[in-house]
């Protein structure tokens, strides 16, 4: 054979083996790469137990939403137990008298400082809770013919703003400053509150409110100047007026009683007492522009006066001790009412205790337990004894400017009402009511009619 042929051939298979070896050198590095891949990818896939995990929360979220139980306004939504907490304040004046000074009085501050300076204080307060109401006294109106009496307050209808700027939702219109500018100024005031998304009721005007799924009824009664029986009537129609759009939960505010008395008077005590007859959780009063005591009837709570709050007109008033007052309704899933618990947030109507700056702020220190043992002594008064022994000193709370009163009712009718400091170093006292309506230290307590039991707890 041809030994150029024979070299040919040899180079040839070389060439192959060659090729070979590169193919499979080729291959190896491939195999090597694709592995690391598949190592380094599983590496990220969560095992199946965290799949169903995520799918599981996944399904929940969606399951949240579709419910009503998760949305972007927490406060409309609906759950199987469902509480709403309520600020309520006393007499507002939102302006002055037209003989006011006209350097000191409220049209002055507000020039001066604004008007988020008047609620500024309390603010957080209000905001955290799921409605505020206030009673407002005087016109918000630019009309000039006042009514023909001594004393008539209104204020320029931009002042809505300090009520709308400080999470105030609710106005109670009924009583004897309303209408200081006639008709039209009610009118406008109206008109004022309801563009600025206040809600009024009062003056043969009901209103109610869904809150998270419950409605909630608002009646307001002017009694001044007005028979019981007159009242009653009012009462009644307005009450059943609001049964008939559903209300779970009813609110009465009464305009009534005297200005600086501290006790109320029998017409106050027979109203409040047929309010709740007639279907109201909760009453509340103003007019004396002082703080009046509190009363559980028939499981029910009774504020009979939360004194003045914002105080636009009165610069040297004799008593300056108001309160927030903070209750907080549960309900079952079926909308039943099961459990009132009642704070109250001592304060006073100015931030300066010299002269009155229109500025309420929250009592601390001596100020605030000065406050609270004035409420528990009013109570005492009407006979609901807020006393105790001191046995339970555990109450905390993240505010130092709270005292709490709590209110349960069960289905058999029982209730227990209480009111307890929410701060470390305060005690809770209380008091109880028997069958035979006697409380632990002798005093007869009216609350307990209807009901086995009725606590009443403050600090001591």
């Amino acid at each position: 054979m041809d030994k150029n042929k024979l070299n040919h051939n040899a180079d040839r298979g070389s060439n192959k083996q060659q090729q070979l070896y590169l193919n499979i050198a080729f291959f190896g590095v491939f195999a090597c790469a694709a592995l690391i891949f598949l190592l380094l990818a599983f590496d990220k896939i969560p095992p199946v137990s965290e799949h169903k995990k995520a799918e599981k929360e996944t399904l929940s979220t969606e399951a949240q939403s579709e419910t009503g139980t998760e949305s972007a306004t927490p406060k409309e939504t609906l759950a199987a137990e469902t509480s709403i907490t309520i600020s309520l304040m006393g007499d507002c004046t939102l302006g002055s008298a037209p003989d006011s000074d006209q350097y000191n009085n409220f049209d002055a501050y507000q020039s001066v400082y604004g008007i988020d300076y008047f609620f500024q204080n309390v603010k957080s307060y209000l905001e955290g809770d799921d409605l505020s109401i206030i009673n407002l006294e005087g016109a918000l109106t630019t009309a000039e013919n006042s009514a023909s009496k001594s004393d008539v307050y209104k204020g320029d209808p931009s002042y809505v703003s300090a009520l709308s700027n400080s999470s105030i939702e609710a106005v109670n219109l009924a009583n004897d400053h309303t209408e200081d500018y006639g008709t039209a100024g009610l009118t406008e005031t109206q008109t004022t509150l309801k563009d600025a998304g206040i809600t009024t009721f009062g003056n043969d005007d009901t209103s109610v409110l869904e809150i998270k799924g419950i409605k909630v009824g608002l009646v307001g009664i002017s009694a001044i100047d007005k028979q019981v029986s007159e009242c009653r009537t009012q009462l009644t129609n307005d009450i059943n007026a609001v049964k008939e759009q559903g209300a779970n939960l009813i609110i009465v505010n009464f305009h009534w009683g005297a200005n600086g008395e501290t006790t109320p008077d029998s017409d106050q005590t027979t109203l409040a007492h047929a309010a709740i007859d007639a279907g109201a959780d909760l009453v509340v009063g103003h007019h004396p522009h002082v703080l009046q005591g509190m009363e559980v009837y028939n499981g029910r709570t009774i504020f009979y006066s939360l004194g003045s709050f914002c105080d636009g007109v009165n610069m040297y008033p004799d008593d300056m001790d108001t309160v927030i007052f903070q209750p907080t309704f549960t309900f079952s899933a079926g909308k039943e009412l099961t459990q009132t618990t009642n704070s109250i947030i001592p304060c006073t109507i100015s931030s300066d205790s010299t002269f009155n700056n229109y500025q309420p702020t929250p009592a601390e220190d001596s100020e605030k337990t000065r406050i609270e043992e004035k409420v528990k002594e009013l109570s005492n008064q009407i006979g609901n004894s807020i006393s105790g022994d001191n046995s339970d000193a555990n109450s905390t709370s993240d505010s130092a400017n709270t005292t709490d009163s709590n209110s349960t009712s069960g289905s058999d009718g029982n209730t227990t009402a209480s009111s307890e400091s929410e701060t470390s170093s305060e005690s809770e006292t209380s008091s109880e009511t028997s069958s035979d309506g006697s409380s632990s230290d002798g005093s007869n307590n009216s609350a307990s009619d209807g009901n086995d039991s009725t606590k009443l707890f403050l600090p001591e």
